[in-house]
């Protein structure tokens, strides 16, 4: 039984094929290293979190004072706040 492939061509597929072999055996070992994918999760969290935090003290920083139409609401409800006192006072 003949293929027509010289036997370099032969050794040239076995060659392939190992290293497809390993590079398989490489990911399979991968995930079933349950404790290093967990690190690497726990590490993403915490990446995601920091960049979070860095957004919202950012967005605090600039808050609501600087905003005009934030600030009038809140002169507004404080302004309510007072008169309704003032006015259950008398």
């Amino acid at each position: 039984m003949s293929t027509g492939r010289t036997e370099g061509e032969l050794r040239e597929d076995i060659e392939q094929t190992r290293q497809q072999l390993g590079q398989t055996a490489e990911a399979l070992a991968a995930k079933a290293d349950v404790k290093a994918r967990a690190k690497q999760k726990v590490s993403q969290v915490k990446e995601q979190a920091t960049v979070r935090a860095t957004q919202v003290r950012e967005q605090a920083a600039g808050g609501w004072l600087s905003n005009p139409s934030a600030l009038a609401a809140a002169a507004a409800v404080v302004f309510a706040g007072i008169a309704i006192m003032l006015w259950r006072r008398r």
